[in-house]
């Protein structure tokens, strides 16, 4: 029978005909091979880690690494490819000597049968050991989050293991009166009780070790490191740590109610904080739950993604804070021209989405020259400024229940597009399919493939984009990102095919490569500047795998890369609508010493909101702050008063797209710590920015 899965091949062998032999005779039977070959002794170590083989067979006699170096070189990168030895006789290797090196099978290159047996047997093992690593990195993440959860919980919790403290979180050490874990460790539980409630107590405990698999819980009179007594309710339960057994102890304290932490929490990772709306994640969710309505209900919909006509000018005439202004004003006469049922949203910048039942083409026209007309006959009064806003409107009628939510808005933004042209006077468009035209999921696929191709055929590579102290370090940072370039050696622009790896899932392959890569050039690069920083940039969808903190954590240690050389860097809408994942996520880099950047940061109104709930290091500014900077006051006082607000949480701040000198001059004067842009050096596949020479 023919094995579906795939088997990642390395071939370490000099003779180019037996190679393609061994490949042959596998897929002879009926093994589907994605095979590489070693040509370079200094590629092997990359060639593993870059194609994680199932299997890999070598020859003993081969010119470019020896047998008994493969395993710990395996374990080294954190493979769990077999080894199988192929020789030409008896002598080349005996069976013995094979797994003493720590090969899997021995196999003379004649014996076909035995290579197709022998490969189905590995491909199967290792499946099973990929999937016992996938569970035991699931359990040891859970683990960690439960660890970060008790370290941050209002609840006092403790472990204690034959009477003895063994663990206790900040809430605990702080109930009891200690600075510190260490002067309670190995302290026994019975010195908290009152000396009057310590027999009851050890009543309570024996009863407690009878009562195996239950929770209880005893109030009694508790004593602090002042011999002040308070009344405390415990709670026990069985628990372990580091795999020993042990109690956990849980003491609830009365913090009062934290609904309105959650609140605050929920509403800002799903309403947009400058406008009041939807973000686009919350939206698109409510939105996919609407469209199950398409076929269950035989309902109707159509879909307006409304725009503001130049607004690039009108945020050069107001700055970024008055732009920011329209674009919340807009935001409040679309409100208001909204009917009960409608579901409004912000989609990105200056663009806003509405869902309406409206499903007659009458019915839709009407809604839009509504809109239109609202905001035609309102001026935005910005300072001494009076704006005149224009809308164009794109629409995408919802009336087929094979229609997703990625090709319902493909076709809104198309429309949005013919809306926006001159000789569109009405600034109105319906989508209508044209002949022949490929649905975005047919064009989504097409990009996957695409992808797949290009990281087959290493058409993807890294950039290093140096990050400027201003004022002088040692220290050289620099901002890694991925490029793509087609058959023909040409760049593919990242927005042309980073949007459907993200509507796909592929992006979260995307970030491990560029994860990957980058730790490998790291590792080179800290040999000859020990003092570089990383700073990695990860897409919003990474947020979402609950695996990628333990496999970052497994190859940072793999790699032995020092402390705090590695800062992940997520841009603010991806955080916003990923909230509760950024806050888990940028807390757990700090147990392994790395940094978490908020990238594109300070579009809101109060964005320091969310720097209280995600504990981020460095503070990268939206690029438009630096737009036309040494003319515009009003941009220049807004970037001054965020960076002092920035230096007060003690939070490092980096000044993206400086692209002159005069831009330069003004953020001496403003007192941001890093900066970065294209007056330095753009993106460069070399790392060989002279950092000596500082900001100047």
């Amino acid at each position: 029978m023919a094995i579906e899965t795939t088997l990642r091949l390395i071939v370490i062998e000099n003779s180019a005909n037996d190679a393609n032999a061994y490949v042959k005779a596998l897929r002879a039977s009926g093994v589907a091979v994605r095979e590489h070959f070693i040509a370079d002794k200094n590629t092997v170590e990359e060639k593993i880690s870059d194609h994680q083989p199932d299997l890999i067979l070598i020859s003993p006699v081969n010119s470019y690494v020896a047998v008994t170096e493969l395993p710990p070189l395996l374990e080294k990168i954190g493979s769990n490819a077999s080894i199988i030895v192929m020789c030409a006789d008896k002598n080349e290797m005996s069976v013995a000597k094979a797994l003493e090196a720590g090969a899997r099978d021995r196999i003379l290159k004649g014996d076909t049968e035995h290579l197709q047996a022998a490969a189905k047997r590995e491909l199967a093992y290792v499946s099973l050991a990929n999937r016992h690593a996938a569970l035991d990195r699931l359990y040891r993440e859970s683990e960690d989050r439960c660890q970060i959860l008790m370290e941050n919980s209002r609840d006092a919790i403790a472990y204690v293991h034959q009477g003895a403290h063994v663990y206790a979180n900040k809430a605990y050490l702080e109930m009891f009166g200690f600075n510190s874990f260490d002067d309670i460790e190995g302290l026994p539980i019975m010195d908290m009780v009152a000396p009057e409630k310590q027999e009851e107590f050890k009543q309570f405990l024996r009863g407690l070790n009878t009562q195996k698999g239950k929770k209880m819980a005893l109030e009694t009179q508790l004593i602090d490191v002042k011999h002040e007594a308070f009344v405390g309710r415990m709670e026990f339960s069985e628990a372990s740590i580091e795999g020993e057994p042990c109690t956990q102890i849980l003491i609830r304290q009365n913090v009062g109610d934290t609904s309105a932490l959650e609140a605050q929490i929920n509403q800002l990772s799903r309403l947009d904080p400058l406008t009041g709306l939807l973000n686009r994640q919350a939206f698109l969710e409510e939105f996919g739950k609407a469209l199950a309505n398409v076929s269950k209900k035989n309902k109707h919909y159509s879909l307006f993604q409304i725009g503001i006509d130049d607004f690039k000018t009108i945020q050069n005439t107001v700055g970024l804070v008055g732009s920011d202004q329209v674009i919340a004003e807009i935001a409040g006469l679309i409100k208001g021209s909204l009917e009960a049922s409608d579901l409004a949203g912000r989609y990105e910048g200056s663009k806003y989405l509405v869902l309406s039942e409206a499903a007659a083409e009458k019915t839709i026209l009407g809604r839009s020259n509504a809109f239109i007309k609202a905001i035609d006959k309102h001026i935005c009064q910005v300072g001494d400024k009076s704006i005149n806003i224009r809308l164009h409107i794109g629409i995408s009628l919802i009336d087929d229940d094979s229609l997703d939510v990625n090709e319902v808005m493909a076709r809104a933004e198309k429309a949005l597009a013919d809306a926006s042209t001159p000789e569109n006077k009405t600034r109105i468009h319906i989508y209508q399919p044209k002949e022949g035209e490929m649905t975005q999921k047919q064009i989504d696929a097409a990009w996957v493939k695409r992808l797949k191709e290009a990281m087959d055929s290493e058409r993807f590579h890294l950039l290093f984009m140096p990050i400027i102290q201003l004022d002088s370090s040692e220290t050289e940072r620099y901002e890694v990102f991925m490029e793509m370039v087609n058959e023909k050696g040409e760049r593919v622009p990242t927005g042309d095919f980073m949007p459907a790896a993200e509507r796909t899932k592929m992006s979260k392959i995307l970030d491990r490569w560029v994860i990957t890569k980058a730790i490998q050039h790291l590792v080179k690069r800290l040999q000859t500047n020990p003092n570089t920083v990383f700073f990695i940039k990860l897409t919003g969808g990474s947020l979402e795998d609950m695996e990628l903190f333990r496999w970052i954590s497994e190859k940072l240690k793999a790699a032995n890369i020092p402390k705090w050389r590695v800062i992940f860097e997520v841009k603010e809408d991806a955080v916003v609508s990923h909230l509760k994942q950024a806050q888990a996520f940028a807390t757990l880099l700090k147990t392994i010493h790395c940094g978490f950047a908020i990238d594109d940061f300070g579009k809101g109104p109060d964005p320091f909101k969310l720097v209280e709930l995600v504990p981020a290091q460095y503070l990268k500014f939206d690029k438009n702050f630096t737009t036309d900077l040494s003319k515009n006051q009003q941009n220049q006082q807004t970037l001054r008063e965020i960076t002092e607000k920035a230096k007060e949480l003690k939070k490092h701040t980096i000044i993206q797209h400086v692209e002159d000198a005069a831009t330069l001059s003004v953020l001496w004067t403003i007192g941001a710590n890093f900066t970065q842009g294209n007056f330095f050096q753009g993106p460069t596949k070399q790392m060989d920015y002279d950092f000596s020479s500082g900001g100047l």
